[in-house]
């Protein structure tokens, strides 16, 4: 018998059915609040784990592998992204949209679905290839073919996504932190200089691989079996949505990894390392943003269909990120040049201008991804997706054009920023009124108000100190201000959930 939620009925009688003699007290939003509680718990705790494990290899990989090298292994990342659009056509994002609407079908959209994905991961083989012939550079030509085409079928055998459609929330975070642990202790041991890289992509294919199986295994033992099929009349209705969701993929690359290449072949190696180092330390501080919303797609979905409670999930969803997005963005600006020379080391110093332009990432990137990756794709919306990250391609790309010629390092990162604000911005004005509507709350202004007092405090210290005690004290000043400038809004919404 199956362990994982069935479709929105189920779901609901599930969260009707106490599972212990005290939850009889509960009404069924209490029960519904605790379970989705523990999967933020379980899904928090994972991406704590793998923060914290990213905070520890990626300085130290940086400072093993220096500037250049470092951002020639950011460019081995950004062409393989590319590359994997065509390896992987939108499909495996159709399959988890679809697997959490419409659970009970699953195991037939999954199998067409795996089939496909083999079939497009070997032409995406062949473009590796290609791409291979006309790199300038053996290391590079090296670390395209050795990562990019065993990436790509190891890829195939991932279950993430599966055990997330699925709600099987806890199992994810705990196969989550094996692979980067795995993959860790793969970084700590054979990485010791420049010559060193091969060993990063293995450590990510083998943990990769390890992860995928087990995935499988334990869907396997609850009676989630799909079964591979070759029926190309079924593929029609999969391959429409997939080729929108593998154009928006291609838009998104477009936005947030052409910086990479413009970087390379128009300021060099050692400018390439800068922007990566900066882009990649901002993309980790807004890790802590995404961890609720990687829950809440499924339910957007759910509730999308059963056509209630979808206001209450996005208000709270809203809520965190202001919270959260915008004193990391401020703090991040103000404390620049302790935390980047600390975290990089001093080779990294001429980058903390450039991390100070991208730090606002943060807000824009979270927001764009709370209202496409949440909203859009999991109300199904897939041709507003597009249209989304389509605006921001267009606008990202042509800043990156335009502002790196003029302003080096940090014009790309005033480029990276700005193509996910427009993606956030299209994306917000293409969902449906109660999901704007909804998105109006009080924490936004209390979390500006408080954020602003922050970083004066912040700016007053480092007067007289200019280490981590700085960073305490400025968020010490953002919990108390919050506390205090939000205390009635705060007191409604317990009394609102009471």
């Amino acid at each position: 018998m199956t362990e994982y939620p069935g479709d929105t009925q189920q779901i609901e009688e599930q969260s009707r059915e106490p599972e212990k003699e005290g939850a009889r007290k509960l009404s069924p939003a209490a029960r519904s609040l605790l379970r989705y509680g523990g999967f933020v718990a379980s899904v928090g705790s994972a991406r704590a784990i793998g923060i914290l494990i990213t905070s520890l290899t990626f300085p130290f990989i940086v400072r093993r592998l220096g500037v250049a090298m470092y951002g020639l292994w950011s460019y081995v990342i950004a062409v393989c992204g590319f590359i994997d659009t065509v390896a992987n056509p939108g499909v495996f994002t159709y399959a988890t949209q679809q697997i959490a609407a419409r659970r009970l079908e699953a195991a037939q959209t999954l199998g067409d679905t795996l089939v496909i994905r083999l079939l497009s991961g070997s032409v995406g083989s062949i473009v590796i290839l290609t791409v291979t012939a006309f790199e300038v550079r053996p290391d590079v030509r090296f670390l395209l073919r050795c990562y990019g085409i065993p990436a790509i079928f190891v890829g195939i055998m991932a279950s993430d996504y599966v055990l997330g459609a699925l709600e099987l929330f806890h199992l994810r975070s705990l196969l989550s932190v094996v692979q980067q642990a795995l993959y860790a202790v793969g970084v700590f041991v054979f990485v010791r200089s420049a010559k060193d890289v091969i060993w990063i992509p293995l450590s990510i294919l083998a943990s990769s691989v390890v992860s995928g199986v087990v995935g499988w295994v334990l869907l396997w033992q609850r009676g989630f079996r799909p079964v591979l099929s070759f029926a190309p009349h079924r593929w029609r209705a999969i391959l429409v949505p997939s080729f929108h969701y593998a154009s928006s993929t291609l838009m998104s690359n477009l936005y947030h990894r052409s910086g990479h290449i413009v970087v390379r072949w128009l300021l060099g190696d050692f400018a390439l390392g800068l922007y990566a180092g900066a882009t990649r330390f901002v993309d980790v501080l807004r890790g802590f943003i995404s961890i609720a919303h990687g829950v809440l797609m499924p339910r957007v979905a759910l509730y999308a269909k059963a056509g209630a409670g979808l206001t209450r999930v996005i208000r709270f969803a809203v809520s965190s990120l202001a919270l959260l997005s915008i004193p990391l963005a401020v703090g991040a600006i103000t404390t620049a040049s302790i935390v980047v020379p600390l975290v990089l080391g001093k080779q990294f110093m001429g980058g903390v201008r450039a991390f100070q332009w991208v730090a606002p990432y943060v807000i824009t990137a979270s927001a764009a991804t709370l209202y496409v990756g949440t909203v859009l794709y999991g109300m199904g919306r897939y041709r507003a997706y597009l249209v989304s990250t389509t605006a921001g391609a267009v606008s990202g790309v042509a800043l990156y054009l335009a502002l790196t010629p003029l302003f080096g390092v940090v014009g790309a990162c005033l480029a990276f920023v700005l193509g996910e604000a427009a993606v956030a911005i299209t994306a917000y004005s293409l969902s449906p009124p109660e999901i704007r509507r909804a998105s109006r709350t009080p924490a936004i202004p209390i979390a500006a108000v408080a954020s602003f007092l922050m970083a004066v405090a912040v700016l007053l210290a480092q007067r007289k100190i200019h280490s981590l005690p700085v960073v305490a004290l400025g968020i010490v000043v953002y919990l108390i201000s919050c506390l205090i400038i939000g205390k009635n809004w705060i007191k409604s919404e317990f009394q609102a959930r009471a």
